[in-house]
């Protein structure tokens, strides 16, 4: 983090290009880099990734859990708390 910040060089370090696409210059990047870093995430987002730790599934859009659920050979998506409920109509 102290390289994507500015603050040390490290040459073990390969910088993301995304990371580059921040800014032309170092400082630019390591200012825009803090910014993202001090901005955080958004109360929705920590209340999925908490739902999702709790129950310890994927967290990620539905082409990334296909593939989990296909690799894994087990269902990755959250479910609502509880046995599911039957239909009015009786027919489960």
């Amino acid at each position: 983090m102290h390289t994507h910040l500015g603050r040390t060089c490290d040459p073990l370090i390969t910088l993301h290009p995304t990371y580059l696409a921040l800014g032309a210059e170092i400082v630019e990047r390591a200012r825009v880099y803090e910014q993202w870093l001090r901005a955080g995430i958004s109360d929705d987002d920590l209340t999925a990734i908490r739902w999702h730790l709790a129950q310890e599934r994927a967290l990620g859009d539905a082409r990334f859990q296909r593939m989990l659920e296909k690799t894994l050979n087990r269902p990755v998506a959250c479910r609502a708390r509880g046995r599911p409920r039957k239909s009015l109509d009786g027919k489960d």
